[in-house]
């Protein structure tokens, strides 16, 4: 009786030892068959990833085409199109690149002053009372012209005061009823057809500031400079600045220049010839790199450029440039503004 339960359970265990074995066996073998069953398609699969990888090189290679027209449609675009009409408005100045003459310079300071050799005093040759007031200030008079009259204290007659020489009163002291004497400047004319720019000269470049020598008279404010050479230089030096004197005559005729207005004068010293150079406005900066609009079949193309000496109205141009060439010498920012609208197609209208 003791032995009948534990035979029933043997009989159980190794029924269900039996079932896991089995089970284990059927995994194994439908293992086996699905890895036959792979290595025959094999060679379907590898034909597959050959023809993706052709249809992949393809797709690539079109990329590329396509990559590389629009880097060819991006550089036609880099150039701003504009017609001469627009070139006129903007006051944009062309022409060629070639060589020229770079000067090295000793910058003075210095002040616009009426030249004294054409500057005269209007004076009563007699002792009297101003009666009539012809002329005042800023007033151009021809010489001769009758500025003042006046009535002598002693024969108490009237008398002119004539201007002595043509030019512009540019100081008087004149008022109705005035007693004067005879000799005391009531006007003061300049002939501004010239004015002097008198230039101070430091102690350390005094050795180097000769007379005759090449000056480029700037007065900012968009004035145009002058060039003109030394006519004087003093022989003493001032006793409470310590600087010198150096005079340049400069051409006045439109009157731009006027006295005490403060200048720099940029002396050459010393030249140096040049393969290339091109105007200090014709530079720009776009970028982060020197540039100048040069003129190409496509529009005005920003031209990155290596430059070397200068001076004050020029930069000697190392590479970026050929001689010849055309490029925008004034007035190029309006350029760069409409390659600035090009960039999101706002220069229809102006290229032709």
């Amino acid at each position: 009786m003791t032995m009948k339960p534990f035979s029933i359970h043997f009989t159980r265990q190794r029924f269900f030892q039996v079932l896991v074995f089995s089970i284990f066996i059927s995994s194994v073998t439908q293992a086996a068959d699905e890895h036959d069953h792979a290595a025959k398609k094999e060679p379907a699969a590898h034909d597959d990833h050959k023809d993706h990888g052709h249809e992949e090189y393809a797709a690539k290679s079109a990329d590329q085409d396509t990559h590389d027209d629009h880097g060819h449609e991006d550089h036609a675009d880099h150039a701003a199109r504009v017609s001469p009409a627009v070139l006129q408005e903007f006051g944009v100045v062309l022409s060629k690149v070639g060589p020229g003459v770079l000067h090295e310079e000793i910058i003075l300071p210095g002040e616009i002053q009426f030249n004294r050799e054409a500057l005269a005093y209007a004076t009563p040759r007699y002792n009297g009372v101003l009666t009539k007031i012809n002329a005042r200030l800023a007033d151009h008079v021809e010489a001769g012209q009758v500025i003042a009259t006046l009535e002598s204290t002693d024969t108490l007659r009237p008398f002119d005061l004539k201007a002595p020489i043509d030019g512009t009163i540019v100081n008087y002291d004149v008022t109705p009823g005035q007693t004067v004497e005879a000799g005391t400047p009531l006007y003061t004319i300049a002939n501004l057809s010239t004015v002097w720019a008198d230039l101070r000269i430091y102690q350390r470049d005094m050795a180097k500031i000769e007379k005759g020598q090449s000056v480029l008279i700037d007065g900012g404010h968009n004035l145009k400079p002058f060039r003109g050479k030394i006519a004087y230089i003093a022989p003493t030096v001032d006793e409470h600045t310590r600087t010198g004197l150096a005079r340049v005559i400069v051409e006045n005729h439109q009157r731009d220049w006027k006295p005490g207005q403060f200048i720099k004068g940029n002396v050459a010293v010393d030249e140096h010839q040049a393969a290339m150079i091109v105007p200090r406005t014709a530079v720009l900066t776009h970028e982060g790199a020197k540039v100048v609009f040069v003129q190409t079949a496509e529009g005005f193309e920003p031209r990155p450029v290596v430059l070397g000496h200068s001076d004050a109205q020029f930069f000697e141009v190392l590479s970026g440039l050929k001689l010849g060439e055309t490029i925008a010498t004034k007035n190029p920012i309006s350029l760069k503004a409409e390659l600035g609208k090009a960039s999101f197609g706002g220069h229809e209208g102006h290229a032709h």
